[in-house]
């Protein structure tokens, strides 16, 4: 009967052991998330012979992809043709997976000890860009070129936006910042580092980051914009200026609702409208190929068809999107 008794008291606390094995090696980003190797793409300016580690291989249309092993140690890639080589040597990077281990859980940081000696921890580059011309041993994180004649879809969220807003017969300046929006576009590339750009866009000030059912008590305000916009804008190798002229729609309205013990009404709920017509500066930062983020001024100065047309007003907008080549 005892030896039964200790017997079950030995596969309970095996069991607990197990289980904090289990939540130890679950709460190590790294170690779960990552892959033990990293799919990385080289691109050249002209056909080359690729050698990464040992393994040499030709480029397909200026372009190969090689799976390397994530360590600790330095990755050696030569890239040669005829006439130039190029010699790199990248150091490993902590991947995003290893700092997610900062997020707390309910072992709190213990998964940068895990992931601490494992090799999944690192990462190197995705993309690899080698100007064949350029005999220094150098590399870019992007391709710089941008074809005359290039046409690209863009598809952003302007996640952030703070308007200022002066409604006709209002006394004050509305003023307020929210989330959501949406931006539809084209870049037309009439030089290698100039496009223009031709976007329409919808925005509000709804006052969660996440979609969800809110219930609102007594007097609330909303603001929201819908607006077109062409651009002229600069490509400086990561990042893109622009500047350009805009036609918006603005509406603000004042809301009043019944749920819970609102205060009592004392203005009727009212919406204005106007439309005006002002600039716009774009500004963006394109950390990878596909994807990019920024800030977006959009100041108006003429509003059609109300009281007072000299009117300032603006929307700034921070800005999370992604573009797709449609011609080559």
């Amino acid at each position: 009967m005892v030896v039964s008794q200790n017997y079950k008291k030995y596969k309970d606390v095996r069991k607990s052991a197990l289980l904090v094995v289990i939540i130890l090696v679950l709460s190590s980003c790294a170690t779960v998330l990552n892959r033990s190797t990293k799919t990385i793409y080289i691109t050249t300016t002209t056909p080359a012979k690729v050698m990464v580690n040992k393994d040499t291989l030709r480029t397909f249309q200026d372009k190969i992809a090689f799976e390397v092993k994530r360590q600790s140690t330095d990755l050696k890639i030569t890239v040669f043709s005829d006439s130039v080589t190029k010699q790199v040597s990248i150091k490993p990077s902590n991947s995003f997976a290893f700092w997610l281990n900062a997020y707390p859980t309910p072992m709190l940081w213990t998964g940068f000890l895990i992931d601490r000696k494992n090799p999944k921890r690192y990462t190197y580059p995705t993309r690899m860009y080698f100007d064949m011309k350029d005999t220094t041993n150098t590399y870019l994180s992007y391709d710089p070129r941008s074809k005359k004649g290039e046409i690209d879809l863009r598809i952003s969220l302007p996640h952030i936006n703070n308007f200022l807003l002066k409604p006709d017969n209002e006394r004050n300046y509305k003023f307020n910042t929210g989330f959501w929006g949406l931006t539809v576009g084209l870049d037309y590339y009439y030089s290698a580092k100039q496009f223009v750009n031709l976007s329409a866009t919808g925005v509000m000030d709804f006052f969660l980051p996440v979609p969800a059912a809110v219930d609102m008590s007594g007097y609330y305000e909303i603001m929201n914009s819908a607006y077109i916009s062409v651009s002229n804008n600069h490509k400086i190798k990561k990042l893109s200026l622009g500047y350009g002229l805009s036609y918006s729609r603005n509406r603000w309205m004042l809301n009043y609702s019944e749920w819970g013990e609102p205060e009592p009404l004392t203005r009727e709920p009212v919406e204005k409208f106007n439309n005006a017509i002002g600039f716009v500066f774009p500004a963006y930062y394109m950390p990878t190929e596909h994807f990019f983020v920024g800030l977006v001024y959009r100041p108006t100065f003429f509003r059609l068809s109300t009281e007072n047309p000299f009117k300032y007003e603006h929307l700034i907008s921070i800005d999370f999107g992604w573009k797709i080549k449609l011609t080559k």
